[in-house]
């Protein structure tokens, strides 16, 4: 039976040659990126169907290499390359990756840098009675942030927004606390004191819409939606949040602390895309309340996540809701297809992700989904 490999730095990770700016095919690379914008603006607009995005993760922009912008785009350029052999319904795109720490940066905190990992946050404050009146810094000030927007400004200026440009992995207000407060504290509090926990998950919402929307303008019309981790595109729609942590407080606790907060958020970006890694699906009556929920996105085989989602309670959940399912599925060829055929039925809006490296492999793989769920 197939298994997580612990022995791996990434899971869904694939080796690339880094590429020069100066030697990457633009022209080839945006005759295919329209056509899969093509394919992922239909797919959009039905109410079921099936998407099929290769994705090409680049493993070393997730660690330490996003530390250096230079590096970051030569990789992700490599990467841009390997994606252009394979069938995809949603074309790759760059992102301004440096580590998951922006919104709590906005308030002070600065990055460690574990030798060949990704950059970490170490909360500032032990409990909510040390923390102060949450107030964000001018960009300037915040080191976190002025390098993501340097890191853009770059990317933009190298490939002169001929290429689609996410904003950075935004997380959500319960992912995003830790990096100010101890964790478990903050659980506690969420106890203890309720109104003061909601205080501070409205200001990292406040932050979060603010800097969301100075990457925003910054990038204009080159601008991928939803984000980080989901298949997207100019055409696309939302924005992405992960949400991690929701498996740490009940499905009830989520509701009363997190939803509204989603919510505004995805008020402001024509409306919200949750990911959550492990197995969520208790949660996902909870998440499904939030009103202007787009798309979802789960772990569904072993190789991906050691604990995946079940693939029936997703299905069952969100078939006819029009709200899309993103399935991560790393593995070989075969066991995707299981779990495609596990995961689809007539009304799921199904985002297939896969991993295959091998080019013709990845291509009847494609054909297979398409053609199961036509």
């Amino acid at each position: 039976m197939p298994q997580f490999d612990y022995t791996k730095a990434d899971a869904m990770a694939m080796p690339v040659e880094p590429v020069e700016p100066d030697r990457f095919d633009f022209d080839r690379f945006e005759a295919f990126a329209a056509e899969a914008d093509r394919r992922y603006a239909e797919f959009l607009a039905r109410p079921s169907g099936v998407a099929v995005w290769q994705r090409v993760r680049v493993g070393e922009v997730f660690r330490d290499a996003c530390r250096d912008m230079k590096l970051s785009l030569r990789l992700q350029l490599g990467g841009l390359t390997r994606a252009m052999d394979y069938l995809t319904d949603a074309p790759p795109y760059l992102e301004p990756w440096y580590g998951i720490g922006t919104t709590a940066g906005a308030f002070g905190a600065e990055y460690e840098w574990p030798p060949g990992q990704a950059p970490v946050v170490k909360p500032l404050w032990r409990t909510l009675d040390e923390l102060p009146e949450l107030v964000a810094r001018p960009l300037e000030d915040a080191p976190i942030l002025r390098y993501t927007l340097d890191t853009i400004e770059y990317f933009i200026e190298q490939t002169r927004r001929r290429v689609p440009i996410s904003w950075c992995d935004i997380q959500s207000p319960i992912n995003a606390v830790g990096g100010l407060v101890e964790i478990t504290e903050f659980f506690m509090a969420m106890r203890q004191e309720p109104d003061r926990a909601k205080t501070v998950l409205s200001a990292l919402a406040d932050e979060i819409i603010r800097f969301t929307k100075v990457q925003t303008e910054l990038i204009g019309p080159a601008l991928a939606r939803p984000g980080h981790g989901f298949a997207s595109a100019r055409t696309g729609v939302g924005i992405g949040l992960s949400t991690d942590n929701l498996i740490m407080i009940s499905p009830a606790m989520y509701a009363e602390f997190c939803a509204e907060h989603t919510a505004r958020i995805g008020s402001h970006f024509g409306g919200v895309a949750i990911h959550c890694c492990g197995n969520w699906g208790r949660w996902l009556e909870a998440v499904k309340q939030i009103p202007n929920l787009i798309m979802v996105d789960g772990a569904f085989s072993p190789q991906t996540d050691p604990d995946p989602c079940h693939c029936e309670q997703f299905r069952d959940a969100l078939a006819t809701t029009g709200i899309i399912l993103q399935a991560r599925i790393v593995g070989d060829p075969e066991e995707v297809l299981a779990r495609v055929k596990r995961l689809w039925q007539p009304g799921v809006k199904l985002i297939v992700v896969t991993h295959v490296q091998d080019p013709a492999a990845q291509h009847r793989l494609y054909m297979a989904i398409h053609e199961w769920c036509s």
